[in-house]
């Protein structure tokens, strides 16, 4: 029975049973089954320590305010390109997601959240892991999450694209002259980038 396999994170013991059947006695064996907790694939927060450490960081989302930084809905899809890790916050009101100077983000819409999206200029790089907490928990309407898990690679292909093109403009001291990316938490991560 599924009573039988105890509950989502935790170790129960199924005791040895014996069946009489036909006369005969079977001894099931004694087992453990072990189910980990679920994680919600490419959705993580950024723990309240990572902003802690790094005070000085500059165009960052909610500055001063590390209780929100860490706690307020700062969903992120986690991108690994060029051996960084880029963690992209999901914002409730991204807006339009392709401006005039070009592409910001990616549209992720709920029934509530019309406007909502993946923002692009305030990725961050996050390479230890000890800063990232997964989630146990889905913490975004189903919609949301279908769009992130289902164009999960066309968002990444996009990031790219604004990733290099950030680097390209940082390589020619044009990052404060270009709408696209004078706003972006990526000017933190200039050695990451190997930008210095």
């Amino acid at each position: 029975r599924s009573s039988d396999l105890g509950f989502v994170g935790s170790t129960r013991l199924i005791k040895n049973r014996r069946n009489i059947l036909q006369g005969r006695t079977y001894v099931l064996p004694c087992f453990f089954v072990m189910v980990s907790p679920m994680t919600i694939q490419n959705c993580y927060f950024i723990r309240e320590q990572f902003f802690l450490e790094h005070p000085n960081f500059q165009k960052m989302l909610d500055p001063d305010n590390v209780s929100k930084q860490s706690k307020r809905i700062h969903i992120c899809i986690k991108v690994d390109i060029d051996t960084n890790t880029f963690y992209i916050p999901l914002r409730n009101n991204l807006g339009v997601a392709v401006r005039k100077f070009g592409r910001i983000g990616y549209s992720v819409p709920s029934r509530s959240r019309p406007n909502a999206g993946l923002d692009f200029r305030y990725a961050i790089v996050i390479n230890d892991v000890k800063y990232i907490e997964s989630h146990t928990v889905q913490k975004i309407p189903h919609s949301q999450y279908a769009i992130i898990a289902n164009h999960y690679e066309e968002i990444k292909k996009l990031f790219s694209i604004y990733l290099n093109g950030y680097k390209k403009a940082a390589r020619k001291g044009r990052i404060q002259k270009e709408p696209l990316y004078r706003e972006s938490s990526l000017i933190n991560f200039c050695n990451e980038l190997d930008l210095v």
